[in-house]
């Protein structure tokens, strides 16, 4: 069987051009991240390798030792935090569906052989004709730019879904801190409380044997000092555990950290609910929604583009055993869209749009009621700080040292002296309390609106054209 050398030539050349039509398909490209939200902003990102055969970024070093700031803290879960690192490569997975749907459907090429070991004339291969045919599919209807602009969409998502995830690392690592910062003074106090008892039964003792007091009073003091350092060891246990869960937050099982810095005194005046609702429309979990129900008008899109049919052409080489000779063969067909047209798929995609509306709607509201509650509890905390400050603490603090100047001057017994201390122990200790939880409150807050209530302040500040001293 030969085949003529121009029709070969002339076949291949078409067939060249047939194939040259999926070539040409988009190169892997890099998306930018959304912009950072102000309470993340000057934090580090940790970003997945795009091919995952390479070696993963190694974590920055950040001391975790010694003494922990929050900062560090911050940043060794950014960096390290399990849970986030697997949500870091779902916008590398949309990046990869991204780089799918631009790419053309493949070319197909069929060889048929006809009138061959038939009978009579056609017996043998004398008859013979082989037909060399490369097709093609041609899409229609714009579907190659409705898929990407659906895989776009998704890859804003994905990268949304990981913006909120920092968020939320972000929150529970500084609530964890507090916990742990509230911890430590109240052990501080809780030593304090157990050498107060200690010193209360030394003095009750002594006075016992002097006959002074009943033995009855020797029995409680020695009750309220067990009290103590049972209570003592307590709160060094709920350290150790706390201690533990900061440091699981960047995926340790020992806390490698002494101490944490920082300050519970450092209070502000908490804003207004609605110059705070506003801003929940920037927090990721809100955006993600909007351009997640803008991908599912884009998948409309993609489902009406669906419903064009699509045209195949092929284009080939056909050879004529029997007169030596062989020419070119084309052919074009097309799907009539007679009973399917995708309207199933169009009204699924619809009701996903309507569906997208109202799942960012609830989600909204939830946000803006987690911010309703925790408003609540940071304002109420605020509040009962001040009066403690105002009130309770200088009268604890005057009955101490009235108390002390009377017992120096031999007017009051040393148990006057010890119940006054006690009192004042108990009036800083709640205030310790009060001022925790307006922290915890507040690290709640910032998640909710993604920035520090302080830049708020600041930004008030600047509009209004104050430049006093901010509390």
């Amino acid at each position: 069987m030969r085949l003529n050398p121009s029709s070969i030539l002339t076949g291949g050349a078409a067939l060249g051009v047939v194939a040259l039509i999926p070539a040409c398909a988009p190169s892997p490209f890099a998306f930018d991240p959304p912009e950072s939200r102000p309470l993340l902003r000057d934090l580090p990102r940790y970003e997945t390798p795009a091919d995952p055969d390479r070696e993963r970024q190694a974590a920055a070093l950040v001391t975790t030792s010694g003494d922990l700031t929050l900062r560090n803290a911050l940043a060794a879960a950014l960096l390290r935090n399990p849970e986030l690192r697997a949500e870091a490569w779902k916008p590398r997975l949309a990046e990869a569906s991204r780089l799918q749907a631009g790419l053309s459907p493949n070319p197909e090429v069929g060889l048929e052989l006809e009138n061959f070991a038939g009978s009579g004339a056609l017996s043998g291969t004398d008859a013979l004709e082989t037909t060399l045919v490369l097709s093609q599919l041609i899409e229609l209807g714009g579907k190659r730019d409705r898929r990407i602009e659906v895989a776009d969409r998704a890859w804003t998502v994905a990268a949304l879904d990981y913006e909120a995830e920092r968020l939320a690392v972000v929150t529970e690592t500084a609530a964890r801190f507090v916990r742990v910062l509230e911890l430590q003074q109240r052990v501080e106090f809780a030593e304090r409380a157990r050498s107060l008892a200690e010193e209360s039964r030394r003095v009750i003792d002594r006075r016992v044997q002097a006959g002074d007091v009943s033995p009855i009073d020797e029995i409680k003091a020695r009750l309220e000092s067990e009290a103590a350092r049972i209570a003592a060891d307590r709160l060094r246990r709920e350290l150790d555990a706390a201690r533990r869960e900061l440091s699981a937050m960047w995926d340790e099982t020992d806390a490698g950290f002494e101490t944490v810095l920082g300050s519970l005194d450092e209070v502000m005046d908490v804003p207004s609910l609605d110059d705070l609702t506003e801003r929940v429309e920037a927090h990721p979990e809100v955006q993600r929604w909007v351009s997640e129900t803008e991908r599912r008008r884009s998948a409309v899109a993609l489902e009406r583009a669906r419903s064009v049919p699509d045209v195949n052409a092929g284009l080939g080489v056909r050879y004529i055993n029997e007169i030596d000779d062989g020419a070119l063969v084309g052919g074009v067909s097309i799907p009539l869209p007679l009973f399917d047209r995708n309207q199933g798929g169009i009204l699924a995609a619809r009701l996903g749009v309507a569906q997208a509306l109202d799942e960012g709607r609830a989600s909204q509201r939830e946000l803006a009621t987690r911010l309703v509650r925790e408003h609540a509890r940071l304002t109420a905390a605020f509040h009962e700080a001040e009066s403690i400050d105002s009130s309770l603490l200088p009268a604890a603090r005057d009955a101490y040292d009235a108390t002390r100047r009377a017992y120096d001057e031999g007017k009051l017994p040393y148990l006057d002296v010890l119940d006054a201390q006690r009192t004042l122990f108990d009036t800083e200790t709640q205030r310790l309390e009060v001022l925790a939880e307006y922290h915890r409150a507040l690290v709640q807050v910032e998640g909710l609106i993604s920035a520090p209530l302080s830049t708020l302040r600041q930004s008030d500040t600047d509009a209004s054209g104050y430049q006093g001293d901010t509390p």
